[in-house]
């Protein structure tokens, strides 16, 4: 399944069906730690996790619904005011992005190449949310 749905830097660990005509796909963060933003210690001390719903790209016309489990770790450097932190997907997501990255750039060239009011209508067929133009950035 990993090479009909490639993720960087993550794993596919189950798929699944969701809604009348989609795919949930069980994604997951590829290593065994992650480094600490504000003090860039690296850990492996598991504080728990999480999961996050981005859209992503339809495949064969269906819905694609990732459910990223994003891990939590403790901070090992006592002189760190950070005491936990998730590891971060950035070559998937941007920070707090709700589509990956993918997607984002699918349809700010969609937006660009059509036009605002004409790249919506021209996306509509795609089962994933529309974008705001300002985001085009």
């Amino acid at each position: 399944m990993e090479t009909l749905y490639r993720f960087p830097g993550c794993q596919v660990d189950r798929v699944g069906h969701g809604s009348a005509a989609g795919v949930v796909l069980g994604v997951r963060m590829e290593g065994t730690g992650a480094r600490c933003p504000s003090c860039q210690t690296p850990s492996t001390a598991a504080h728990g996790s999480y999961v996050r719903r981005p859209a992503d790209l339809p495949a064969a016309g269906r819905v694609v619904q990732l459910e990223l489990r994003v891990r939590r770790f403790c901070c090992r450097n006592p002189e760190c005011s950070r005491r936990t932190f998730a590891e971060r997907p950035v070559r998937l997501l941007a920070a707090q992005a709700r589509r990956t990255r993918r997607l984002a750039t699918a349809q700010c060239a969609v937006a660009i190449t059509a036009g605002a009011k004409a790249g919506a209508g021209c996306s509509s067929p795609w089962p994933c949310p529309p974008v705001p133009i300002p985001s085009c950035r």
